[in-house]
């Protein structure tokens, strides 16, 4: 098997081997936030799948530095890079939030109830 036999498209992050295995990274291509390979073959075993991960991060980012991969205008200002399960679960949160038929919890007070003192009887 030729592992260094891929199909690589900047632009939508992804790299597709002659095999069916397809690498989709996030962020920058040379230094990526995200990684999800998919589509490795049934018959191929463990050491050989992380070979041809490996060899397919390696020609995205041959291929950025290639040709001249600029990272977005959000990467340029400092913003964070977020993967799509991070902002999914980011959505999920606020959702629970903001729904007004969630739980009650118990509030914790450190105040103490200011108590009367006992009255005597004369």
């Amino acid at each position: 098997m030729d592992f260094d036999c891929w199909d690589v498209n900047l632009a939508a992050g992804v790299a597709s081997h002659a095999s069916g295995c397809t690498i989709r990274v996030e962020g920058d291509p040379s230094n990526p936030s995200s990684v999800d390979p998919a589509n490795f073959p049934k018959s191929m075993n463990f050491l050989d799948q992380a070979r041809l991960l490996r060899c397919g991060v390696e020609a995205l980012a041959a291929a950025a530095r290639e040709g001249g991969y600029q990272p977005s205008s959000a990467a340029n200002t400092g913003a964070t890079v977020k993967s799509r399960t991070a902002k999914s679960l980011e959505e999920k949160a606020r959702l629970f939030a903001e729904n007004p038929d969630k739980p009650k919890r118990a509030v914790l007070s450190l105040k103490r109830k200011k108590t009367s003192e006992p009255e005597t009887s004369d």
